[in-house]
């Protein structure tokens, strides 16, 4: 398991983008597909991803993939 995990709720539009790529792209990432991570409301108006516990938003699929890939990068770096 990774020191960076990416959660995924299988309702939310991010479901649909090949994050575990990011396994391959960043060591230290796991990510974990789940059916649902409560947050319901969010989940039926916007693509998210939790990363290490935070809510990461995007306004599209595109920009939610580089908000993430940023949280990983910040977070791989207190690590270093």
């Amino acid at each position: 398991m990774g020191i960076v995990i990416v959660e995924v709720c299988e309702s939310n539009f991010a479901a649909a983008l090949d994050v575990e790529s990011l396994e391959d792209q960043y060591d230290g990432v796991s990510v974990m597909r789940n059916y649902c991570l409560s947050y319901c409301e969010l989940c039926a108006k916007q693509p998210y991803m939790l990363v290490n516990g935070e809510i990461v938003m995007g306004d599209d699929l595109e920009s939610l993939m580089q908000n993430v890939c940023k949280k990983i990068e910040n977070e791989l770096a207190e690590w270093r």
